[in-house]
């Protein structure tokens, strides 16, 4: 499994980067990649989202943060630094064209990595995501064209959750939120989680596919 760090860069930036490397992919290509970013601040609207799940869009305008519509299933987060995107691309066709049982995978890799980092991350029954206790800790939000992958999840590590106030976090405004550094009481070392998430999703996407 090939990793590629974009380390802190806008989003449109990221997404174009990945749209780029889906274009380049042969029919068949196995060359599957997990990519990683950090965001400066910013509010996204997946594809079933609307401007009513970001109450405080004022506080955003006044503080010039964007608000951008994209083409990701899921509703509304925030991306902020300290916050990791992970972004695999991933040909769904060489291994099962089943978007849930993909976003398990993503859902798994978050909660294993985050338990290996030393918080209590846990997936619910019926609902998406990775949760501590009843906060919402990690957001999947994937799309897929022609069965390769683009978009993912984002994991809350170090970033400030004050901004979080201002929208309904996947749609719902009862969704509260934490991160790990809120967890353990630390600020984590960003390129050890990196590393933890890049080498288990590595593992994880084999045993989930079979080694495929």
């Amino acid at each position: 499994m090939r990793v590629r760090d974009l380390g802190l860069i806008e989003f449109q930036e990221a997404e174009d980067f990945q749209l780029c490397y889906m274009k380049g992919r042969l029919p068949g290509d196995a060359g599957d990649m997990l990519i990683m970013a950090e965001h400066p601040p910013v509010v996204t609207l997946g594809r079933i989202a609307d401007a009513s799940t970001v109450p405080g869009l004022c506080s955003f305008e006044q503080q010039g943060i964007s608000v951008i519509k994209v083409a990701r299933g899921g509703k509304t987060t925030f991306h902020s630094p300290g916050q990791l995107l992970l972004y695999p691309s991933i040909d769904l066709k060489a291994r099962a064209k089943d978007i849930s049982l993909y976003i398990d995978l993503l859902e798994i890799t978050i909660e294993k990595s985050l338990r290996e980092l030393g918080v209590n991350a846990a997936r619910i029954s019926g609902t998406r995501g990775v949760w501590v206790g009843m906060k919402k800790i990690a957001f999947t939000g994937v799309s897929v064209k022609r069965w390769l992958t683009l978009h993912g999840a984002a994991v809350n590590i170090n970033n400030e959750l004050d901004m979080f106030r201002n929208i309904h976090p996947c749609g719902d405004p009862g969704i509260k939120v934490t991160s790990a550094r809120q967890e353990l009481g630390v600020l984590l070392d960003m390129s050890i989680v990196k590393d933890v998430f890049a080498r288990r999703f590595a593992e994880d996407i084999d045993i989930h596919y079979g080694g495929h």
